[in-house]
């Protein structure tokens, strides 16, 4: 039987574990419509370097999670105003173009019309209110994305680009988009209201499928929460990159000059136009080894 399955948790870390469970175990002849939201978070892809493609620093400053999804593609801001869906199957049960009916017929009960553009993404008048990617493993397969609902858009503007640090990285980039919520363009829609949309188009056209299960963390504990909230996996799959990290003191700017190798600094040289004396050797010695993305507040300790 198909199944319908709601997440009643907001933890990226959560939902993210939530979605690999339901990839490693669905059943032959089943399609699992999973739906989730996430508190302020940015999700990066698979192959992505954080550092790149988002401001880490304003993330830590604003409360704002970062996870590393499994599959590919690029970076997106979540926050309550967003809509998550994943369609998990069998290889030989996908079928997108059945998914994609599903998300339209939803959308578009609301008096929206949406197309599919050909880089995975849903528009309306030339704008994306929908981003997707896809994962396949051993048999299994899921095809994810957003929906835009009432995204706060400055926030994700702010976030979505690369802080002061510069980097010459073998990473991949984005290509961002114009983006819109569907609520400018229907002023009555609700994340509540689309998530039962997509629940009643899913019904009409999986048919075998009766009601929705929710999850939560007092009924369900998936098996990769920790892998989610590990620095290593969030931070250590970003390709090898040379990064360039500035800061500014009332005595003098510091430049950091590092190689960085699944997340650590392997190399390190500094220099500084300080007044005062600092023994860089000391401080290169100190951050060496060390998570780039602890970097700032070293710093802060040893100058």
């Amino acid at each position: 039987m198909n199944r319908i399955i709601v997440s009643k948790e907001t933890d990226p870390c959560y939902n993210l574990a939530l979605e690999e469970d339901l990839l490693r175990n669905v059943n032959d002849n089943q399609v699992i419509l999973y739906l989730w939201r996430n508190n302020k978070t940015v999700v990066i892809g698979r192959n992505q370097n954080p550092f790149l493609e988002c401001d880490i620093e304003k993330m830590n400053q604003q409360g704002v999670t970062l996870v590393r999804r499994i599959s590919g593609g690029g970076a997106v801001y979540h926050d309550m105003g967003n809509l998550n869906f994943t369609f998990v199957s069998k290889k030989n049960r996908s079928d997108v173009e059945r998914q994609l009916k599903v998300i339209k017929a939803s959308v578009e009960k609301f008096g929206i019309k949406a197309e599919f553009s050909g880089r995975n993404d849903l528009i309306c008048e030339g704008k994306k209110f929908s981003g997707h990617a896809f994962y396949n493993e051993d048999s299994n397969c899921f095809h994810h994305g957003t929906l835009m609902i009432d995204v706060d858009k400055s926030v994700l503007g702010d976030l979505l680009k690369p802080s002061r640090i510069k980097l010459e990285s073998k990473g991949i980039t984005s290509v961002k988009s114009r983006v819109v919520n569907l609520k400018e363009l229907c002023s009555d829609i609700t994340a509540e209201a689309l998530c039962d949309s997509l629940k009643e188009s899913f019904e009409i056209e999986y048919r075998d499928c009766k009601g929705f299960t929710e999850y939560g963390k007092e009924n369900c504990l998936p098996d990769q929460m920790d892998k989610y909230r590990d620095t290593k996996w969030t931070y250590g799959e970003s390709p090898v990159y040379d990064a360039i990290f500035e800061k500014k003191t009332d005595s003098g700017n510091f430049q950091v000059l590092a190689k960085v190798e699944d997340g650590v600094i392997k190399s390190v040289k500094i220099y500084s136009d300080s007044l005062k004396t600092y023994n860089c050797e000391d401080i290169e010695k100190a951050i060496s080894g060390t998570y780039f993305h602890e970097l700032d507040s070293l710093l802060e300790k040893l100058i």
